[in-house]
């Protein structure tokens, strides 16, 4: 089991991120990696830069002739700097995401029988459920290129489908991406169900360790992966236009 000493940081995770929703073609423009994509997430579209890169005005300008409309996405703890820049070329940055990383433990609690359901590629349902909360195909089409292993698990309460999430591997770390608690079963135990379902599947392959972003005024969900062992690792915010 990975001590906490031993986590990844927050540029590890990052790159966990992208390998586990990876676009279809990185192009490197001066000091940053631009996906090809133009529609989709932001986690899936923005220009990120290369770690420990030094960034000037006229390495923003690039990326703009390159593909206009482009948003950043910078680390908090790391990129200063870069903020700086993005700032006085008249960009905003959005509300924080914290990146949280957590050890898989040795032993791990058992699940309530036909709880969670791990299996690759997605069922109808998993699909259904992410176009009712806006993850439409096109948003999606990013765990389709991932690397295998990898899972979609969905989650049952009360004989109904409460949930679905997808999990990706970038050598020993788990990626949880598209975690969906479906309201009329929050509060009830089920998103906490849904991360030893993660869980059990990470640790089957090979991984040590969970990790994830989610928004930090998302107080319910960053409340449930510090539940879960999770910690945060640092953070980050993309940066667009205004």
């Amino acid at each position: 089991m990975t001590g906490a000493g031993s986590l990844p940081d927050a540029q590890a995770i990052m790159a966990a991120i992208r390998a586990t929703w990876p676009p279809s073609r990185l192009d490197r423009v001066g000091p940053f990696d631009l996906p090809a994509e133009r529609e989709g997430t932001r986690r899936g579209t923005a220009a990120r830069p290369v770690p420990g890169a030094a960034v000037a005005d006229a390495d923003i300008a690039a990326v703009e002739a390159a593909r206009p409309g482009t948003v950043f996405a910078a680390i908090i703890e790391d990129d200063r700097a870069l903020e700086g820049v993005l700032a006085a070329r008249g960009y905003a940055p959005s509300d924080p995401s914290d990146l949280m990383a957590g050890p898989i433990p040795d032993s791990l609690p058992d699940t309530p029988p036909v709880s969670g359901f791990p299996h690759w590629p997605p069922m109808a349902i998993c699909d259904a459920l992410w176009d009712e909360h806006g993850n439409g195909p096109e948003r999606r089409t990013p765990m389709h290129r991932a690397p295998e292993p990898k899972t979609a698990i969905l989650l049952r309460f009360d004989d109904r489908a409460a949930g679905a999430l997808f999990v990706g591997l970038s050598g020993t770390v788990a990626v949880c991406h598209l975690v969906l608690t479906l309201p009329r079963a929050r509060g009830k135990g089920v998103g906490r169900i849904g991360m030893i379902h993660a869980m059990h599947w990470a640790r089957e392959n090979g991984a040590d360790t969970m990790a994830l972003p989610v928004e930090a005024n998302n107080v319910p969900a960053v409340a449930l992966y510090k539940r879960a062992g999770l910690v945060r690792r640092g953070g980050y915010r993309y940066w667009s236009r205004t």
